[in-house]
């Protein structure tokens, strides 16, 4: 990549070869002889990467370092020193320097150096948009909802956020949404930028399961060829989301109480513990507190385990929600699936009322999925509405048409008239919504609000 790279240095001929050397390379050099004038065009031109002596005329390097920490966006810093002062130079790398040189060195080793602490930056900044957009996806906003159940869920994880806690739990039916709230919590809290990695401890069997969490050693048993890290070891200064951790072996569990309480584990075949810092969020359908008086599941794990405990409630306990996750899944399905639906039919709004969804959001998610695939037009078509047979009892959707029908009486036929009318049904259709009626008119909701109040549909 290119860059702007600033080099303080009070030997100008040094200063001039280093120039020479990396404008080759095609980088753009500044070149400055004091700390003070370097820390200036520090401040202004805001460089990529600044090469900086230990010794200078007026400031020490070591100084010069600590001031520019302040600078935003900060600088990759590869110190040079001579060989009495590379203390100081390690010094300056533990306060977050990337490198340093020993004076004298050979220039292709300088050029090197330059190309890795360049694409250090590139890869920290490709991270940092990457962890906006996982923040902009799974914000507080993306638990959609305004029932108290779904408030007190927003209000907990709000509460951890700001902390770094070890352990948490998140309990609930399948398809509630519970990696949905492990993202949340990850991705607004201290860990954002550090890596989120999810395992379903159902998915593998048991005989891999371990192998994948721990790693191993190379030899460690017939196909192990070479050392592996583990999902816990990648993890490291992150988060580790384990769903379904009721099915994960009391043996495993056993290793997995002596990951959370003392932030170290052993590879398979290994001989030393790995420190690691990660938080743990755990997820289960099961009734844990079940589990343990049967023996299968360690107590000592469920204590450690329900410190924090996030439940998430399912469909049927907040269906107020409903409209406003099926208004949600209508427009992102429309942009996924390349479609126009823009009305929803009060019926199936008013089944999915008195529907108990025990697949939770995520059959409700399906089954708008399913009906958009199929509907043409801008009409959620009825008839592809599928609803567990059990449940939907008395559930029965009229085929539906892409024709709207106004009765007006043929002794009062006029533009206003006919105007008022469309825009009632067009009213009734979407439950005196105003944004969905706006949009299915083709008007914007201040158009539609000013037809309304002429026509004496506002009080």
């Amino acid at each position: 990549m290119s860059g702007l790279i600033l080099v303080i240095d009070d030997e100008e001929l040094l200063c001039k070869q280093i120039k020479k050397a990396l404008n080759q390379e095609g980088y753009n050099v500044l070149s400055s002889f004091t700390g003070k004038e370097g820390l200036s065009l520090a401040t202004t031109e805001s460089p990529d990467l600044v090469i900086l002596d230990l010794k200078l005329p007026d400031i020490d390097g070591l100084s010069v370092f600590k001031k520019m920490q302040t600078l935003d966006p900060l600088p990759n810093v590869i110190m040079m020193t001579a060989h009495g002062n590379i203390e100081l130079a390690v010094s300056a790398i533990k306060l977050g320097a990337y490198d340093f040189l020993e004076k004298p060195f050979p220039l292709h080793k300088l050029k090197v150096m330059v190309r890795n602490a360049l694409s250090a930056i590139e890869l920290k900044a490709n991270l940092n948009a990457v962890t906006l957009r996982e923040q902009e996806r799974h914000g507080f906003n993306s638990l959609i909802g305004d029932s108290d159940e779904i408030n007190d869920v927003i209000c907990l994880i709000s509460k951890l956020v700001d902390s770094t806690p070890r352990m948490v739990l998140i309990s609930g039916e399948s398809g509630t949404g519970k990696g949905l709230a492990a993202k949340v919590l990850h991705f607004n809290g201290n860990r954002a930028e550090k890596p989120f990695i999810e395992l379903n401890c159902a998915a593998i069997p048991e005989t891999l399961l371990e192998s994948e969490l721990f790693g191993n050693e190379a030899g460690a048993f017939t196909d192990a060829k070479k050392m592996k890290k583990g999902l816990f070891e990648q993890a490291d200064g992150g988060t580790i989301f384990l769903d379904e951790i009721g099915d994960m072996s009391l043996t495993l569990q056993a290793k997995l109480v002596k990951v959370i309480e003392e932030q170290t584990l052993r590879r398979i075949g290994g001989v030393r513990n790995i420190k690691v810092d990660l938080t743990v969020i755990a997820a289960t359908n099961c009734n844990l507190k079940d589990l343990v008086s049967k023996k299968l599941f360690r107590e000592d794990l469920y204590h450690r385990l329900n410190v924090i405990n996030i439940e998430m409630p399912p469909l049927r306990k907040r269906k107020q929600d409903i409209e406003e996750l099926t208004d949600y899944f209508i427009d992102y399905f429309n942009g996924d699936l390349r479609k126009n639906i823009n009305i929803m039919p009060r019926e199936i709004r008013e089944a999915f009322k008195r529907y108990n969804w025990p697949g939770n959001v995520r059959e409700l998610k399906s089954t708008i999925e399913r009906a958009m695939l199929l509907s043409e037009g801008n009409i959620l078509n009825p008839k592809y509405i599928q609803l567990d047979e059990s449940d939907a009892a008395n559930m029965k959707f009229e085929e539906s048409t892409d024709i709207v029908t106004l009765e007006i009486p043929i002794n009062n036929v006029s533009l206003p008239k006919i105007e008022e009318n469309v825009i009632r049904k067009a009213l009734d259709i979407n439950d005196w919504n105003q944004t969905r009626t706006a949009r299915m008119l083709g008007v914007t909701r201040e158009v539609l609000r000013y037809r309304m109040k002429k026509w004496g549909m506002l009080t």
